[in-house]
């Protein structure tokens, strides 16, 4: 998966295999992404880390957008594989590892 650490792509690819429908929305972010989506953070129905703090910003995550019911499923294999899922803390879309 494009803008995701090397090692941790095919096992983005993987997981979004196991639901087909599903799209990724976004990757790799940059210092200046991630603070324009800290500005508007308040108009921004999920959560967004401060620049610096977000896994984004180093190749470690990926969001996905998909029926609720799917992403939680794909969290639970997610957790299972030993990754770290945002719907435990109300960010559904966001995978990290």
């Amino acid at each position: 998966m494009r803008g995701l650490q090397r090692w941790l792509s095919p096992y983005a690819d993987w997981l979004v295999s196991r639901a087909p429908g599903v799209r990724v929305t976004s990757t790799y972010r940059s210092y200046s992404e991630q603070l324009r989506l800290w500005r508007t953070r308040f108009s921004n129905p999920y959560p967004v880390a401060p620049p610096g703090s977000s896994y984004h910003e180093y190749g470690r995550a990926f969001d996905i957008v998909g029926p609720a019911e799917t992403l939680d499923r794909l969290g639970a294999l997610w957790e299972q594989m030993g990754g770290t899922w945002g719907g435990r803390i109300g960010d559904r879309i966001h995978f990290q590892a």
